[in-house]
């Protein structure tokens, strides 16, 4: 009885641990990552119309950013305002757009990977017998998670004051 005990309690410990380093470690650099493509996409639109930009992210306060409610953004695209000024509108919406498309390719990316991995888990699961719960849980579980987070950052950049969206709206009128 007691080697059961020691076996289910060690579970549970395995289990506690697993969700607190992929809260604590994996999710904030599976957002980073998306953060990172997010502000790519910006710097390359500004790149293609010439004005001076810089991709800024800081990988070692990735985590304690992650947690930190002040932190409005885990990354930024640093770029010369009195040339993004001299693009047309359509340019202009171009540069901010780019970031929130980038955001709903990954998204999409991710849920795609979502569901061809739960086909495939489904698949070892119902024909070959072959199967392991604890990493059908675990990749489920970081996957909808980052899905999840994923959703919260896109809507918040689109109606966030800090956003892409208020931020086109800020600077449309051409001069």
């Amino acid at each position: 009885m007691r080697e059961e005990v020691k076996k289910d309690v060690l579970t549970v410990v395995y289990s506690a641990l697993f969700l607190l380093f992929s809260i604590v470690v994996v999710l904030p650099y599976m957002v980073q990552f998306s953060t990172y493509m997010h502000e790519r996409a910006h710097y390359t639109i500004l790149k293609s119309y010439g004005v001076d930009a810089a991709i800024s992210i800081d990988l070692l306060g990735t985590i304690p950013d992650f947690f930190n409610p002040k932190t409005e953004k885990l990354g930024v695209t640093r770029f010369s305002l009195d040339q993004y000024r001299q693009l047309d509108k359509v340019q202009r919406t171009k540069v901010n757009t780019a970031g929130i498309v980038s955001d709903l390719v990954v998204l999409s990316f991710a849920a795609l990977y979502l569901a061809l991995t739960n086909v495939y888990f489904f698949y070892k699961v119902r024909f070959t017998r072959d199967y392991d719960f604890v990493w059908i849980l675990a990749v489920n579980w970081l996957l909808i998670m980052w899905v999840i987070a994923l959703m919260q950052i896109t809507i918040a950049n689109i109606t966030h004051e800090a956003g892409d969206v208020y931020m086109l709206v800020k600077y449309l009128a051409v001069p």
